[in-house]
């Protein structure tokens, strides 16, 4: 990924007006407490994925000087909407920083119809939630869910395996949590960038390092 990319990766991040430097940045900037609800059925299908994000103090006063239109020093219900609705038109492209595999493969997720807003203590959380454009099927294969974003503009922190919750799947249903160490991944990263010969290239790999690092968790309903 070059740097002019990630600048407009960064510039656009959550559409709420973050100016990128113009230079690519090796450290997320904006910070999100995170949670997924993982929703299925009775049969172990997944139906739904529903993500909850509360931003840092610093990023949430930023977004109340660009949207607090009565001056109030706060975002009221109808401001709330206008951030869900710039958030909304200006992530899809990144695919929403939500993704589903299946062995290696990625399962499209239908975009979410709004994204709801809460402000409360200083803070921004917001609220979506998605569902799979075909079947899952969690008692067949292993299913991971990750949040991340490629330019790591933004930093998506799932403190635990309880910040991803099963709802409505069959007891029998099982978590894998991995929370990676990413200065550990970032040095080893940099090993194998340094063992390139001359003639060779440095792979565009800001997706797959930006997935190196991500927190994830594998499901399996498996018996």
């Amino acid at each position: 990924m070059n740097a002019k990319r990630m600048s407009r990766i960064g510039a656009v991040a959550l559409g709420l007006c973050l100016a990128a430097t113009g230079l690519a940045q090796a450290h997320p900037h904006v910070f999100a407490d995170s949670k997924m609800e993982i929703v299925g059925n009775a049969e172990g299908k997944l139906l739904s994925v529903r993500n909850i994000w509360r931003f840092d103090e610093l990023f949430s006063s930023s977004v109340v000087v660009d949207f607090d239109k009565n001056g109030n020093g706060k975002l009221d219900p109808p401001e709330l909407e206008e951030v869900g609705k710039t958030v909304l038109g200006s992530i899809a492209e990144w695919e929403f920083y939500t993704f589903v595999t299946v062995d290696g493969r990625d399962i499209k997720l239908t975009p979410p119809k709004q994204i709801r807003g809460l402000y409360d203590h200083g803070q921004i959380t917001l609220f979506f939630e998605m569902t799979p454009a075909e079947p899952v099927d969690l008692t067949k294969k292993k299913v991971t869910f990750s949040v991340y974003d490629e330019s790591y503009f933004v930093a998506f922190d799932f403190a635990d395996e309880n910040a991803y919750q099963l709802l409505d799947l069959p007891k029998a249903c099982r978590k894998s949590f991995t929370k990676p160490d990413p200065d550990a991944d970032a040095s080893e990263w940099m090993n194998s960038v340094s063992m390139l010969k001359p003639d060779q290239k440095i792979p565009d790999d800001g997706v797959n390092f930006s997935q190196l690092i991500a927190t994830r968790i594998d499901v399996t309903c498996a018996p």
